[in-house]
């Protein structure tokens, strides 16, 4: 906890110092994605693509080249990549302690911000099944989600969406589904798991999580997951949150914490911080 403090506080300083980083049709179709030389063909996969204007609205930002914006999450992704390679490792939990704090937001430009390293391929996973909102952010609605899967009610390939982007795939959910926390701690949800994460070995899985200490649902699945990235509002959680935040993720490998900065507007939104430190193995 004092660790995070302090780099918390660090973050801060760097802000001070340095405000700024440097510098659609639906249909049925084939996404295609390279990954090491391989090509991996969605054959069910629905595509459709979100203009512009659109992702931009929705903070979206990490695939547009003349962002500024955009450095933010070439920079977490080059952190994250340099991590989970270093320790053989493929799946990211993004949470938060509460709701509110840029979580989802982060995920989804973390996620695009991947899949743009000709590299790398990248499976962006709705796991908030109470508050679902991976789907908002790029302007379509779901027919069938992770929830539908679980549930008994839809085959898993028919729940893949592709946003128009090379190299990235969305497992979305759609709706508030009761009895969240029993999916996502059940056997079927942690078979699944595994299997999206042996399919395709060298692909990352990002799952966007629910707040810590709002529900009980994501410390059910914590287990399934290969390491954690905290997403931090910047004066927005008391200290006590954070302290127990941190209790809650004692064992996990916490990559680090990206500090979410909710002074900066960017068009009438809240702004991006750009710090990422914290513990990690």
């Amino acid at each position: 906890m004092e660790q995070l403090e302090k780099a918390l506080a660090k973050a801060r300083e760097q802000r001070a110092a340095k405000l700024a980083p440097t510098a659609g049709d639906q249909g049925q179709g084939r996404a295609a994605a390279t990954n090491r030389g391989l090509s991996i063909s969605y054959q069910r996969t629905h595509v459709f693509s979100t203009p512009r204007e659109g992702l931009v609205r929705n903070r979206i930002v990490a695939n547009d080249p003349g962002d500024e914006r955009a450095e933010v999450y070439r920079v977490l992704r080059t952190r994250v990549l340099n991590h989970l390679t270093r320790a053989g490792k493929s799946t990211l939990g993004v949470t938060s302690a509460q709701s509110g704090e840029g979580k989802t937001v982060t995920a989804v430009n973390l996620a695009i911000a991947i899949a743009m390293d000709v590299n790398q391929t990248v499976l962006l996973v709705d796991a908030d099944l109470r508050a679902p909102s991976v789907h908002r952010c790029f302007g379509v609605e779901p027919t069938v989600g992770l929830a539908d899967y679980l549930l008994g009610q839809a085959e898993i390939a028919d729940c893949f969406l592709n946003p128009g982007m090379d190299r990235i795939v969305l497992l979305p959910t759609r709706g508030n589904v009761s009895g969240s926390a029993e999916l996502l701690a059940s056997p079927q949800m942690a078979r699944l798991a595994q299997e999206l994460k042996q399919r395709y070995p060298d692909r990352v899985i990002i799952y966007d999580l629910p707040p810590l200490l709002t529900t009980g649902d994501t410390i059910g699945f914590l287990s399934n997951l290969d390491s954690v990235l905290l997403v931090v509002r910047d004066g927005a959680v008391r200290a006590s949150d954070m302290k127990r935040t941190m209790e809650l993720l004692a064992g996990q490998d916490l990559v680090g914490t990206v500090l979410n900065d909710a002074d900066r507007p960017v068009d009438g939104a809240v702004g991006y911080g750009y710090y990422f430190g914290g513990r990690g193995g």
